[in-house]
């Protein structure tokens, strides 16, 4: 396990929270003009020694420290952290940093030694790398004295989380364990060159950003690719294990090529990653942008947009779905983001002589092909139909060229479910491997609807009688219960719902010519317009007013006194959007305060109160969930 260096744990205590946010990949605005790095980061970046290869910014100190108070104060989170009305201060204060710094100045953590460290970890060592802490300052000796160093000296013994060194550098206080490297720590003046080699599509981000973390994944590509290694010989390792039958070996190994092939493709392709988080007047945008290495396999899957042919846009796909409550609404223009070069490589990586479940399916994803563009929205189900087992109510539109052609791979792909097994692990030691069977049926013509034939597909997994045995009542809901749907053909779109429901069907198709579905209004609209990229390629909205609509009927019958969720009606959902020019590939999440709100005023309602308090200041008792 690569160890974490002592010096970066201090800003950890300030940014760690904001970092780990920022790890889910998520996507952000892209096709935006070319502009120059801020210069508060550009000269930020000039104090960057050469050869670091992750580098974490705070651009603004004082920046910093209003924008959180900003979004305690609007989200409510300030009431349970009163700290967030001054985090910079207060982590400041931690430190013993009370005089001598620049609270306007930027912030650095710079990392060398990484792709050394990450070597050693691979062969079991603990080796760190080197960290650096740039502190502005605006009295480098009274910032010095304060830590018990010597002002007069060029470099001073510190105690600061242990021993360490500090001297001077260009305005900023220049930290680290070792004595040698803070004394040789040198600016490699390289910020406007960083800001090149990330291009104007990823360079856009270092502007506006209360955090930034930059990683230079191309001089990680060696060890990168050796722990990529490790991992598929411990894989093979687990699949020769005698306990892993020899019938699932084949399916096991056709996955694990996959997430090789990929991992590989991800570091191989990726030059630069800039990671940001902007705190907004409306909510919190947590990006991660990439520079792709050109000519990679990686390019592949992202096509410029002048190439993508007449695909259609994501939000447009998502207005040809009724606008209904859902729990989450997606939408992806399958040119752009190259849904078919990305099925290519899961049969190259997967394929060869794969048989049995792996073949089947790699011919089912292969129609994706033949798709422009896909939306898809889970709506919130009726109560009764969760009770009866149709919980996943979902309609899904695929833009295609030959919509015929599209139906009968469909109806293919299902009939050929009654002539697949899928090998599954003894029910106990000894005794023969068992089979996991389908049984499935497609009807054409099951329904007629404004003149337009609505076929309809049924499907069965029929569970080993061990399994079956074992599970119980719960193996309804595996699968034996059964799954059934509409697929219809409109206007060169193919609709398809998960359950047997002839108003979702009927009011798929006629919304499907109307253009004003669930993504073409509303909060999604909004955010859409002011926090995700126009002209998207990818959308993807999370409906936590749907989920807790969902949950309500339960909570009638099973929470204390029946209360429910007090939803607000016009709750902004979870938004992710994103992009790609063909040569960088942008993502991002935005987090609107009104939703942040609801959470705290929801955990607020139903936490468990103190012992001897009522919950939220009240004389009732706690709550027992």
């Amino acid at each position: 396990m690569l160890s974490t260096p002592r010096w970066t744990r201090p800003i950890g205590g300030l940014t760690a929270a904001l970092a780990a946010a920022m790890t889910t990949l998520v996507w952000a605005p892209a096709g935006q003009a070319e502009v120059a790095a801020a210069p508060a980061v550009t000269a930020a970046l000039d104090q960057v020694a050469d050869g670091a290869e992750v580098v974490v910014v705070v651009p603004s100190l004082s920046g910093l420290n209003e924008a959180i108070a900003e979004f305690g104060a609007a989200t409510g989170l300030d009431r349970f952290g009163p700290e967030l009305d001054d985090a910079v201060g207060a982590f400041k204060q931690q430190m013993g940093w009370q005089e001598g710094v620049d609270d306007d100045g930027a912030a650095l953590v710079v990392l060398t030694g990484v792709a050394e460290a990450i070597t050693d970890a691979i062969d079991g060592g603990g080796q760190e790398p080197e960290a650096i802490l740039l502190v502005p300052v605006t009295d480098h000796k009274a910032f010095v004295s304060q830590l018990g160093g010597d002002p007069a000296a060029d470099v001073s013994r510190i105690t600061m989380m242990g021993e360490g060194f500090a001297k001077e550098l260009n305005g900023y206080a220049v930290l680290g364990e070792n004595l040698e490297t803070v004394q040789g720590y040198a600016a490699g003046d390289n910020g406007k060159a960083i800001t090149d080699e990330l291009g104007p599509m990823v360079a856009e981000y270092l502007n506006g950003g209360e955090s930034l973390i930059y990683v230079d994944v191309a001089a990680m590509a060696e060890p990168l690719n050796a722990a990529i290694d490790k991992m598929r010989n411990e894989m093979a390792a687990q699949m020769n294990n005698p306990g892993v039958p020899a019938s699932m070996q084949g399916m096991i190994e056709g996955f694990v090529d996959l997430y090789e092939d990929w991992a590989r493709t991800a570091v191989d392709g990726t030059d630069k990653l800039l990671l940001s988080l902007d705190f907004g007047d409306d909510g919190l945008g947590m990006t991660i942008s990439s520079k792709l290495i050109g000519g990679s396999e990686l390019t592949k899957v992202f096509t410029p947009a002048e190439d993508a042919g007449d695909g259609s846009a994501s939000s447009a796909l998502l207005a040809a779905l009724p606008d209904q409550p859902y729990i989450y609404a997606s939408a992806i223009d399958a040119n752009r983001f190259g849904l078919g070069a990305m099925v290519d490589k899961i049969a190259e990586a997967m394929g060869g002589d794969k048989a049995g479940f792996m073949a089947t399916f790699l011919e089912s994803i292969d129609a994706i092909k033949g798709v422009n563009g896909v939306a898809s929205v889970f709506y919130t189900p009726d109560p009764a139909a969760m009770m009866a087992g149709g919980f996943y109510t979902s309609l899904t539109v695929y833009d295609t060229d030959d919509a015929a052609s599209y139906l009968a791979q469909q109806k293919a792909n299902f009939e050929k479910l009654n002539d697949l097994k899928v090998p599954l692990p003894a029910a106990e030691p000894g005794q023969p491997d068992q089979e996991m069977t389908f049984t499935s049926t497609y009807t054409e013509k099951a329904l007629v609807i404004d003149d337009i034939d609505v076929h309809q597909y049924q499907v069965t997994t029929v569970l080993p009688p061990a399994m079956m045995q074992q599970f119980g009542p719960m193996a309804m809901m595996m699968g034996n219960s059964g799954s059934s749907g509409y697929i219809a053909a409109k206007d060169g779109k193919v609709l398809v719902t998960t359950v047997p429901d002839p108003q979702l069907i009927t009011n798929g198709l006629r919304a499907v010519d109307q253009n004003g579905g669930v993504g073409s209004a509303g909060n999604i609209a909004t955010l859409r317009e002011s926090s995700l990229p126009a002209d998207s390629s990818l959308e993807l909205y999370v409906s936590v007013a749907g989920i807790a609509n969902t949950v309500n009927p339960f909570l009638l019958m099973f929470s204390p006194n029946g209360e429910q969720l007090d939803v607000p009606a016009d709750l902004s959902p979870l938004a992710m959007g994103g992009a790609s020019d063909g040569e960088a590939v942008a993502m991002k999440m935005f987090v609107p305060h009104d939703l942040v709100k609801f959470g705290v005023e929801t955990y607020e309602k139903f936490a468990p109160a103190a012992p001897g308090q009522g919950g939220n200041g009240s004389n009732r008792p706690p709550r027992a969930f």
